[in-house]
């Protein structure tokens, strides 16, 4: 008996990740249609507003699974292969291992959901750089293509309700297992928007600074409006690689969408039609300590970008802290053998991830700089930042004209200690870069050491008198001191601590006593 199925986009009981579920359903039915694909006994109809399905034999059953063997499927690499992804020119094995990364992480973060063949090294190159993944294993068959049995009665049709796991939507499954009621089930037209929507999510890979293992992918949930609009962007970004889809954490990973979707040729169009103020919704996946197996939802944060002050100070974070590729000499063994090549990875921005975080919350950009200063790793990381934490503080828009101030003195500060330093080091025949290291730590530590405004007021005024009369301070002494209040006091910490990350060398002499390796900077640590 044919029976017509229309699933609406802004239907009863579509949240997001239905509706981008649709649009990943939508993207799957336009592929075939690109692709002159048939499916025997289903016509469909698309809109931008609703997918209209029409099951056209006795029982949907021979089309459904003709559906699913076609949208999902496997290479033969061992690669997940989503039809609806397919933009015309083959994937590269960098876009291709994205993906997998993604699903994995995911949607099908339980193994049985997903069985591997014999792991081994995979090896591809992007922008001559080699990429070396060790244990990778290639997916022999995943959930998806097993759905019939799911969505199907044993006459083959439809069931009224579809019970939900987790590889139908991450983190949704039976709450307790000894309780069956804590399970919890979809309507059909709902459950095939859940089934389709790894191919309209958009996933991030992660690589964070400070949120460890506990932050392996992002998956990105637009609020979709249009459906022809947004698959046409989903394909724009699925043609994108390692360097763009890598974030450092959850807000990081929204922004960035946020900006790919500002990069996109359709930009306006799809702006105009999703609106300022809708939100965009990102959840972070990765270990805990009690589920050493599995991937966890360890972080979901909504994003309304007509709500965010700072986000044109993330943009230019965006285009100033770019991720990069962190290179792994080769390894050799005591015959001189390589027992493993040279090879990179991405590296993503300590300070990004701040700035992001910051601007997510809808706070200062700098917040809690003092707090990336003390800790071991993202100071390390910050070191090597210091070109472009100058350029962010020089081009960044701050809300009160008193900090760019209060950063202005510090920098002059540093800056004439710096030329006392390098005179006491011609005088007394001294390494230079020894005594700035020194003294660099010295004044870092202090920052840090301060717990309330007089502390912070006492180490601050102390560092600037004695570089002598400083310009800034003299023409708005009484509004930079009023950082230095209860109040502000934090404020005055971070653009301290920031000032000093950010300073740029005056010349090759500064720039090379400035050249602080990793295990000076750790000096003093365990005072702080």
């Amino acid at each position: 008996m044919a029976e017509r199925m229309t699933i609406r986009l802004h239907g009863p009981g579509m949240t997001s990740l239905h509706k981008t579920g649709l649009a990943g359903l939508y993207m799957t039915l336009k592929a075939f249609e690109r692709n002159k694909i048939r499916i025997d006994e289903l016509a469909w109809e698309l809109h931008p507003d609703r997918v209209v399905l029409d099951w056209q034999g006795e029982t949907p059953k021979a089309a459904l699974q003709q559906l699913i063997e076609r949208s999902f499927q496997i290479d033969h690499d061992g690669f997940f292969r989503l039809a609806g992804l397919d933009s015309g020119s083959p994937a590269t094995v960098e876009q291709k291992h994205l993906l997998y990364i993604a699903l994995l992480n995911t949607f099908l973060q339980f193994g049985p959901h997903r069985p591997t063949a014999a792991k081994r090294t995979l090896r591809y190159e992007v922008d001559d750089k080699v990429c070396l993944v060790n244990g990778f294993g290639p997916i022999q068959s995943y959930r998806h293509q097993q759905a019939v049995d799911v969505f199907l009665d044993n006459n083959g049709k439809f069931l009224p309700d579809i019970e939900v796991a987790g590889w139908l939507y991450p983190g949704g499954g039976q709450r307790h297992v000894v309780h069956a009621d804590s399970k919890f089930s979809e309507p059909v037209e709902q459950a095939l928007c859940l089934l389709f929507a790894p191919v309209g999510c958009v996933f991030f890979q992660i690589v964070a600074s400070t949120k460890g293992r506990k932050a392996r992918a992002a998956l990105v949930i637009p609020q979709v409006h249009d459906l022809a609009v947004y698959a046409q962007l989903r394909l724009y970004i699925a043609q994108r690689g390692v360097v763009a889809l890598t974030a450092s954490g959850a807000s990081d990973a929204a922004l960035r969408f946020l900006v790919m979707m500002r990069g996109a040729t359709l930009s306006a169009e799809f702006a105009h039609l999703t609106g300022e103020s809708t939100p965009c919704r990102v959840i972070t996946f990765g270990i805990v300590a009690w589920n050493e197996k599995q991937k966890s939802r360890t972080m979901a944060r909504t994003v309304l970008p007509g709500s965010i002050k700072g986000m044109d100070n993330y943009a230019l974070a965006d285009a100033i802290f770019k991720n990069d590729w962190q290179r792994v000499k080769e390894k050799r063994d005591r015959r001189g053998e390589i027992t493993e090549p040279e090879h990179h990875f991405i590296k993503t921005s300590a300070a990004r991830e701040l700035i992001a975080d910051n601007t997510a919350r809808g706070g200062q950009w700098y917040n809690g700089f003092a707090d990336y200063m003390a800790n071991k790793e993202t100071r390390i990381r910050l070191i090597y930042e210091r070109k472009e934490l100058c350029d962010m503080v020089n081009q960044a828009t701050f809300d009160d004209a008193r900090e760019r101030i209060f950063i202005s003195a510090c920098h002059e500060a540093w800056r004439r200690k710096l030329g006392k330093l390098g005179e006491r080091a011609r005088r007394e025949n001294a390494a230079f870069s020894s005594l700035v290291n020194r003294d660099y730590e010295k004044l870092r530590v202090s920052l840090s050491r301060c717990k309330n405004p007089a502390t912070l007021r006492e180490t601050v005024v102390d560092f600037w008198s004695r570089a002598g009369s400083i310009k800034e301070l003299h023409d708005h002494w009484q509004e930079v001191l009023s950082l230095l209040d209860e109040k502000n006091w934090r404020k005055g910490k971070d653009l301290a601590l920031l000032a000093l990350a950010s300073y740029k060398p005056a010349s090759k002499d500064e720039e090379h006593g400035m050249t602080i390796q990793t295990t000076e900077a750790t000096e003093g640590e365990g005072n702080e």
